[in-house]
């Protein structure tokens, strides 16, 4: 009720008051000058619309309109400078400078230094640059700058200000568009686009989703963009000039390529409002890692501590594998070898890195399968016990026993572990053994056996004896008849020597002239030589040897045997001898050497050994005999052979 009694004494008054001022102004309207519609002039802007996101048309509330950085920008500039901005579009950057020159433009959205140079403008910068950028297709990877350009397929842009260099490129191709550039790219068309705006480029290939481009190298020119003002227009250019500080100062500018471009990562933080919040959250995050230090030193400590104790059991285990003296292997179900110890390198001859082998490379190639199947069992049944011949990498054989067990821990992959022991001196030793055993049978039945004979012999060297005092025997006969005596007497000893060795005697060494040792030897041969020829061929020092002359003789005769069972009938057999070295190191080496079918180089090592015969009917004796006679006189003996050259047997002696 108040306030209507106070509204109601002003109401009359100002009603009164306005009527006269209104039919004055009615009045005094004729009388005024004509007032046009809009005072504000019009400026026309040239913008290329096919230039995101600076210039780029597109569809709102159903029209096409202009929209962009630059048409945002020069909006900003007319509100401040009181005019009215009116776009126009530039299909191609070569028409800019004819239509600024019949004043169908006013402005370039934007221009540079040298265009304005050229055209006599006033260039006011705006903190802005273009960075011209390589641009390359997927499928080209040996592009990173402009010198790799030879060869290429090239596109670039109609009307930019290029290098010289750029705009020679023999292959290189020219499109009005930036757009119609990275689609060809992006198609494999062309290799290579030399786009003049970094910017521009990067928003038509996130809109379009280009897949098969890729940026380049670094910036290859950075052009610094500005408003150019035509010349003797003094007062347009101070408020051009003026608008655009003030978009700078205010960060309009700023704000407008934010829109844009985006937010550039490296803006500088204000801290100014949020100093309070940020001290709050540093001390929180300085205690946090205090705290955490404390407690990452104490984890620190104890994982050291543990980490020590599980290295120190490691190395305990490790040095007791390695220091093994049979080969360890750690192997997966398909043979692969994961961990071989130092034995194992040594003997198979493994390198350092050993990575990748398998049990089948180091096993003979006969007994692959059978290591297959020792692997399923052990796999299987977890353990198992097999014999096999490895083979080094480098050719050796090495018959091992090999004993297998399973390692199966929960969530790992089962493996093996195989522990390989080299058996093959075992086997000689239980060879040895069984050889031994045999001989031992034999001697004894080579002793009844020679006890057998031995009045036999006595009966034939009788009748020889009392044959050869008869008085009408021809020469041929009688020199028969001394080699039966001979030969009787020498196989009574052979019986004699026999039975010796159930009880064996010294035997009776003494000084032997080399070269009557072999005549004699040859003599004892007999008639069986004389299909053959043997020759004796000795230097002409004196050489003498100290042994048993009796053994020694059953040597060659034993050795001149053997060679003349080898040859065929009119073969020549060879006794050399000779000295070699000199002083108490002088040795004399005897040679028997045949014509015969040679022996094999594999059979070399074994002709010396009990049993190995290579003649059917043999018993393989002979040259193990001869060899163990030959060791009594401190001698050596060996074996030079090739199939079909014959054969020599050399023996050495200490010279006396």
């Amino acid at each position: 009720m108040v306030a209507k009694e106070k509204h109601k004494p002003y109401k009359a008054p100002m009603f009164c008051t306005r009527i006269p001022v209104f039919l004055l102004l009615i009045l005094l309207l004729p009388g005024l000058p004509p007032v046009h519609a809009s005072s504000r002039p019009t400026y026309t802007i040239g913008v290329r619309a096919i230039s995101p996101p600076f210039s780029f048309l597109s569809i709102q509330d159903g029209q096409q309109i202009i929209r962009g950085y630059t048409i945002d920008e020069w909006l900003m500039i007319g509100k401040i400078i009181q005019a009215d901005i009116k776009f126009v579009q530039i299909p191609d950057l070569n028409k800019r400078k004819e239509l600024l020159k019949n004043g169908k433009i006013h402005f370039i959205s934007h221009g540079t230094q040298k265009l304005a140079d050229e055209l006599g403008y006033t260039f006011i910068p705006v903190n802005y640059s273009l960075k011209q950028h390589l641009y390359v297709h997927k499928g080209c990877t040996s592009v990173t700058c402009l010198k790799d350009l030879h060869n290429k397929r090239v596109i670039i842009m109609q009307g930019v200000d290029y290098e010289s260099s750029m705009r020679s490129l023999r292959k290189s191709i020219n499109v009005p568009s930036c757009l119609e550039a990275l689609n060809m790219l992006n198609r494999g068309v062309v290799d290579v686009f030399i786009a003049p705006s970094e910017k521009e480029a990067d928003y038509i290939i996130a809109d379009q989703e280009f897949k098969n481009v890729l940026k380049k190298g670094m910036p290859l020119k950075e052009i610094p963009l500005g408003i150019m003002v035509p010349p003797n227009t003094p007062d347009l250019t101070q408020k051009l000039e003026k608008a655009v500080e003030d978009l700078k100062k205010n960060g309009s500018l700023e704000q407008l390529r934010e829109k844009w471009f985006g937010r550039s990562i490296t803006e500088t933080f204000r801290l100014g409002r949020y100093i309070r919040h940020l001290l709050f959250v540093l001390v929180g995050l300085a205690t946090f890692l205090m705290l955490a230090m404390a407690w990452s030193f104490l984890l620190r400590r104890k994982v050291a501590k543990v980490t020590k104790d599980l290295q120190r059991t490691e190395q305990r285990y490790r040095v007791l594998i390695e220091s093994s003296p049979d080969m360890i292997f750690l192997v997966n179900k398909e043979g692969r070898i994961l961990h071989a110890n130092k034995q194992a390198c040594v003997m198979l001859a493994l390198a350092a890195g050993h990575d990748n082998l398998r049990l089948d490379q180091i096993l003979v190639q006969g007994e692959v399968p059978a290591m297959a199947s020792f692997l399923c069992h052990v796999f299987s049944e977890g353990y198992g016990k097999h014999e096999f011949t490895l083979q080094s990498l480098s050719g050796n054989k090495v018959l091992a026993e090999i004993a297998g067990q399973l390692i199966q821990e929960e969530q790992t992959e089962a493996l093996g572990c195989l522990f390989a022991r080299d058996v093959s001196e075992r086997n000689k030793m239980e060879e040895d053994l069984i050889q031994s055993e045999r001989l031992a049978i034999i001697g004894k039945m080579a002793a009844s056996v020679a006890h057998e004979i031995n009045n036999p012999l006595s009966i034939i060297q009788a009748n020889a004896e009392e044959l050869l005092y008869a008085d009408d025997l021809s020469e041929d006969l009688r020199e028969g008849l001394s080699a039966i005596l001979r030969n009787a007497e020498r196989a009574g000893e052979i019986t004699g020597g026999v039975l010796a060795q159930a009880a064996p005697k010294a035997q009776c060494k003494e000084r032997i002239n080399v070269l009557d040792l072999l005549e004699e030897s040859v003599m004892l041969v007999g008639p069986k030589a004389k299909k053959d020829t043997i020759r004796i061929n000795v230097s002409d020092d004196p050489l003498f040897i100290y042994g048993d002359i009796r053994s020694l003789q059953q040597v060659f005769m034993n050795l001149l045997f053997n060679a003349i069972e080898n040859m065929d009938p009119g073969k020549e057999i060879t006794l050399s001898a000779d000295k070699t070295g000199s002083g108490e190191n002088s040795t004399i080496q005897i040679v028997v050497r045949d014509q015969g079918k040679g022996i094999a180089r594999e059979n070399l090592r074994q002709i010396f050994e009990p049993f190995f015969t290579s003649r059917k009917g043999g018993f393989g004796l002979g040259l193990f005999i001869t060899r163990r006679m030959v060791e009594r006189n401190n001698g050596l003996i060996y074996a030079e052979s090739e199939p079909d050259r014959g054969t020599s047997i050399i023996l050495e002696f200490p010279a006396v």
